[in-house]
């Protein structure tokens, strides 16, 4: 019997090709979990077992309401490796589907809420591998979760190659993942596989739920085998299945908006439709609600469409209270690319409302959970800071600079929004990490907040100071000297000794990335020098091996005759 430390096992409650999972209970808490125990054989295989080490942290870290929490991650006594995850009630697609009666707007809703799981991961580096109907569960409340997101990355190219493996189960041999949802390129090898090879796996996904079949080979549209496929559904599903990776919508949150379109917020309560529409009449007839991003006490945020080019954008509204109007109505004639566009603004009693750009790419906030490499971190750190030194030079000063205010477009480049925001923490119990409590608002705080930021990208984690000198940390002692000197001065507790202007920090950075530049070109030569010496090595070797073959051939030679052409030959090599 699988013993855990802290947890008391029970029944099984489902196995398959990579793992079986238990009912359990958490001794501390008294709380009911799911236990996944990877397959035995997996103990003995040392690489299997490292890459679970090193990989499963950053799977824990996931923290998304449609990703299942995993709560904790080990290996057994036997070196088996095994998760905690929360245990949910309710069924996965697969029987929810076999069952039937499912209605459309339910299914693209739930595809919606995959799609949202997928685009979050994918942010941080996190492959599924293994997308298909069986690993997303649907609970009481009709919510999806994506169960064993990286699970089949840590089996690698192992296998069972148990004769009894079927298309629908988790493949033994070269790769690991299920045959009828696997992408071409992950068919060929584990290696090739990338986020798009999930969303050939989603593209599957959706054929099932669409028709009840799987696409096989030359397989029929989507539209021709279901009267619920429209020419919009059909293209989106036909995208996703394209060969080539290159060819399918290049991120999960592109299918996400177009099947937002499909429902044109259908699937929206009444009573949410109501408060998303409240106070914006005036323009209202233009545009329909596809989307709820954000609701909370202080501030909403909604997706909308336009009926007239089906344009996306962002209607966000804040207490009529609230700061932050004044700064977004200086920035709404300024256009920069690491600003999110304005389109307008207006307010009433009781709420003004911002109207701007959509930014599919989601906030940094969401690529929090591993460290940057510190060149990527500049790279980021380079646009923000472009985008504050363009506002300062207009007279505005951003005041709330967080993750959560850094967006990215479709394309991956960096925008900053809501400037001039006041931040609201729930009655003391958050600190503001990115502004010092006795310091007021100006260029330099905005500067310190970016030094907040760039710590968290570089460790994951947010800064600590002792006796106001920033705390010591593995992850930066092991940065170059240069790039420590950078955040220090950012981070520093005495505002005049920061950085005057966010050009000197921009200045500071393009010369880091420059030295880090030369580095790659300096690799790159040294590569290509072992490479053509390596090739010089393999010819000399072919022609010695020629001339002993020539040699044997030439035994029955005389010996004068077999010198003179030896003579020949080393002249030769």
């Amino acid at each position: 019997m699988i013993k855990i430390s802290g947890y008391s096992i029970g029944k099984e409650i489902g196995s398959g090709g990579m793992a079986t999972v238990y009912e359990g209970v958490q001794d501390s808490l008294n709380r009911a979990v799911a236990i996944k125990v990877m397959r035995q054989q997996l103990a003995d295989n040392q690489e299997v077992t490292e890459r679970f080490e090193s990989e499963s942290y950053i799977i824990a870290q996931l923290n998304h309401p449609h990703i299942v929490q995993v709560i904790d991650r080990g290996l057994t006594a036997d070196h088996t490796p095994y998760f905690i995850m929360s245990l949910l009630q309710g069924k996965d697609l697969a029987q929810l589907m076999k069952r039937g009666g499912v209605a459309y707007q339910q299914k693209v809703d739930l595809l919606i809420q995959v799609c949202k799981a997928l685009a979050y991961a994918h942010k941080n580096g996190v492959i599924h591998r293994d997308i298909k109907p069986a690993n997303i569960f649907i609970d009481t409340e009709e919510r999806a979760h994506v169960l064993d997101f990286g699970i089949a990355h840590f089996l690698g190219e192992e296998g069972d190659n148990s004769p009894n493996s079927t298309e629908d189960q988790t493949q033994p041999g070269t790769v690991m993942g299920t045959l009828a949802y696997m992408s071409p390129e992950q068919k060929i090898s584990a290696h090739l596989v990338t986020s798009l090879s999930d969303l050939y796996s989603l593209g599957v996904m959706m054929y099932v739920v669409f028709t009840g079949q799987k696409p096989k080979n030359d397989f029929v549209e989507p539209i021709k085998l279901s009267t619920e496929v429209s020419p919009e559904l059909n293209r989106l599903i036909l995208d996703c299945l394209q060969t080539e990776p290159s060819a399918r919508p290049c991120s999960a949150d592109i299918v996400k908006d177009d099947l937002l379109k499909l429902l044109q917020g259908t699937h929206l309560e009444e009573e949410l439709v109501a408060r998303a529409d409240e106070g914006i009449t005036s323009i209202k007839k233009r545009f329909s609600l596809l989307d709820v991003i954000k609701e909370e006490k202080y501030s909403s945020v909604y997706l909308y469409e336009s009926r007239v080019d089906h344009k996306l954008l962002v209607i966000k509204k804040r207490p009529i209270w609230s700061k932050g109007f004044d700064a977004t109505n200086l920035l709404k004639p300024l256009k920069h690319k690491n600003i999110a566009t304005i389109f307008g603004t207006s307010k009433n009693s009781r709420t003004y409302i911002i109207v701007m750009e959509y930014l599919s790419g989601g906030s940094l906030q969401d690529r929090l959970i591993a460290p940057h490499d510190w060149w990527e971190a500049l790279e980021f750190m380079r646009a923000i800071a472009l985008g504050l030194l363009h506002a300062h030079q207009n007279g505005v000063v951003h005041g709330n600079l967080r993750p959560a205010n850094v967006l990215f477009d479709e394309q991956g480049h960096i925008k900053l929004t809501d400037f001039g925001l006041d931040a609201h923490y729930q009655m003391g119990d958050e600190r503001n990490w990115y502004k010092l409590a006795s310091e007021s608002i100006s260029r330099r705080t905005d500067i310190f907040a970016a030094g907040v930021i760039l710590f968290q990208l570089l460790t994951s984690e947010l800064p600590t100071w002792r006796n106001r000198k920033l705390t010591d940390s593995k992850h930066i002692d092991a940065l170059p000297t240069k790039v420590q000197v950078l955040l220090h001065k950012m981070l520093n507790w005495t505002p005049t000794s920061r950085h005057n202007s966010a050009r000197e920090v921009v200045e500071e950075i393009d010369v880091l990335l420059d030295f880090h530049e030369q580095q790659q070109l300096e690799e790159l030569a040294i590569t290509r020098s072992m490479a053509q010496q390596a090739v010089v090595r393999k010819v000399r070797v072919a022609k010695r091996a020629f001339m002993k073959k020539v040699l044997m051939a030439l035994g029955a030679v005389s010996i004068s005759g077999v010198l003179a052409y030896v003579l020949v030959i080393m002249r030769v090599l």
